[in-house]
């Protein structure tokens, strides 16, 4: 099965050499989190984010996953630096997965706050669509209006999953949606 991919880098506009210790710092100062805060949402210490950021070491392996759901962001996507949007061609639409397996993540980055997470399946989600009830008011926020999301199911109909939405409000506050 082929697919067809769209990346987009994530951050600052880097080159492809940019390093991990590089997209670290940089997604942390874009979350406003300061070295010692984002050392202690992984109970690590600061020293320690410090030798990441100054690519002298590298995360341990297990904190990867964490470190990606502080940012919001997949642990491939932490790793390589891009953001894979994958979209099926005509013919393989009818491959791909069942509505009834899939989920509409909804990512809530507010600067120097905890992140939220939020999934929950499409077959939700359409059934909130039906009864009128808008995805905002499901996860208890006016995130995504009444178009987009209707514009995102579209999107799932045509095939199109990954990251959907990538969204800055005034406050700073970073939405990201994603169809998985």
């Amino acid at each position: 099965m082929t697919v067809e991919n769209t990346d987009k880098t994530l951050g600052n506009e880097k080159n492809k050499k940019e390093t991990l210790g590089n997209r670290i710092s940089s997604l942390r100062k874009q979350r406003g989190y300061t070295q010692s805060e984002f050392a202690e949402m992984l109970s690590v210490t600061p020293q320690a984010v410090s030798k990441w950021e100054n690519d002298i070491s590298c995360p341990d392996i297990t904190l990867l996953p964490d470190i990606a759901d502080i940012f919001g962001i997949t642990v491939d996507e932490l790793l390589t630096g891009r953001v894979r949007t994958a979209t099926l061609p005509e013919k393989e639409k009818k491959h791909r997965k069942n509505i009834e397996k899939l989920r509409l993540i909804v990512r809530v980055l507010r600067p120097m706050q905890k992140p939220i997470k939020i999934a929950l399946p499409l077959s939700v989600v359409k059934r909130f669509a039906r009864l009128g009830v808008s995805i905002s008011n499901a996860v208890g926020g006016d995130y995504i209006s009444e178009e987009q999301l209707s514009e995102i199911m579209n999107m799932v109909d045509e095939g199109i999953a990954g990251v959907i939405l990538d969204i800055v409000t005034e406050d700073d506050t970073n939405v990201i949606v994603e169809i998985d």
